[in-house]
């Protein structure tokens, strides 16, 4: 199982926040179609987005990020294979963290950082 955390910032020179819902919704139903999940945490402007599944449809959905142009400034945070699912049951969970629950740049950051301490770090709030 093939996963990628990235973070981006909103393309707000041709984009506002409207687009979010559309990205989501998009993203529920196409990684249905090709059996990723994971989560995407917005923050009003930046994104952090955590996917995993086979290795062609990650590879196939990480190149159509990198193309979107509702993304700018594009970061792999970390890719990697794991064994099993993180997010079983989320096509793509959506999480809007603008009221700062979670201090993304921080757990991204940190010298212990993994992709189970994320998971635990967002474990606690409510998906959308």
């Amino acid at each position: 199982m093939k996963f990628v955390l990235y973070t981006s910032v909103l393309n707000q020179e041709q984009y506002d926040v409207l687009a979010v819902p559309d990205i989501v919704k998009t993203a529920r139903t196409q990684n249905n179609i090709h059996g990723i999940t994971g989560v995407l945490l917005f923050d009003g402007l930046n994104f952090t987005q955590y996917f995993e599944g086979s290795e062609e449809a990650v590879d196939t959905l990480l190149a159509n990020i990198l193309r979107d142009n509702r993304h700018k400034n594009i970061i792999i945070v970390l890719t990697g294979q794991q064994e099993k699912r993180l997010y079983n049951d989320w096509g793509m969970g959506y999480i809007d963290i603008s009221d700062n629950q979670v201090d993304i740049d921080g757990c991204i950051a940190a010298a212990d950082f993994s992709v189970d301490s994320f998971k635990r770090k967002i474990s606690r709030l409510d998906v959308e």
